[in-house]
């Protein structure tokens, strides 16, 4: 067998049927010598450390660029929302900003957050995702409710007539209301 073989570190070849192919570049756990073993045609290691010409792994290349096949929860992707998602955001962040006297710091990055939350919760609707409309409405009161306790500690009077509690809950139930194939829940009667 070529494993037997005692060859160069550098020799990039080794005897196969009397045949000269490509070595394996891998190294051995046990010594840390480069493996003897001839690399698999189309690889650059042998069958033992990777090789396996039925399946090559991965996506095909032709399909690399945008492949999100093995996405999880896409927080270290470049793009967290589509191009439709974005509209549904700016709209909602438009909204916040037209009701609320916002500051360009901590209230705005509430503001985004809650936009962002809402466009999930909005898209989690429309797919008739119960769960993640639970979670996401949660999570877009939660930002109204601290960017309504950060405007208190700041502001002493004035503002808006409604809390930013009472807009979300409004705006929320008229989306609910616009959602295709959802009907407002009824709740059952003592």
């Amino acid at each position: 067998m070529t494993s037997k073989q005692n060859l160069p570190a550098e020799q990039d070849w080794v005897d196969s049927f009397g045949h000269h192919v490509p070595r394996c570049t891998a190294r051995t756990k046990k010594n840390g010598q480069r493996c003897t073993h001839p690399a698999v045609e189309g690889y650059t290691v042998c069958r033992m450390h990777g090789a396996n010409p039925k399946n090559h792994g991965g996506a095909p290349p032709e399909k690399l660029r945008g492949n999100l096949n093995a996405l999880k929860h896409g927080a270290y992707v470049k793009k967290l929302l589509t191009d439709e998602e974005k509209a549904i955001f700016e709209d909602a962040l438009a909204a916040i900003h037209q009701d609320f006297d916002l500051n360009e710091s901590t209230d705005l990055m509430q503001a985004s957050m809650a936009a962002f939350y809402f466009t999930k919760w909005h898209c989690a609707v429309l797919g008739n995702a119960d769960a993640a409309v639970g979670n996401y409405d949660v999570l877009f009161r939660k930002q109204l409710e601290c960017l309504k306790t950060t405007r208190a500690q700041r502001d002493t009077g004035g503002g808006p007539q409604t809390s930013p509690a009472e807009w979300a809950v409004a705006l929320l139930e008229s989306v609910r209301g616009e959602a295709p194939g959802k009907a407002p829940k009824e709740k059952p009667e003592d």
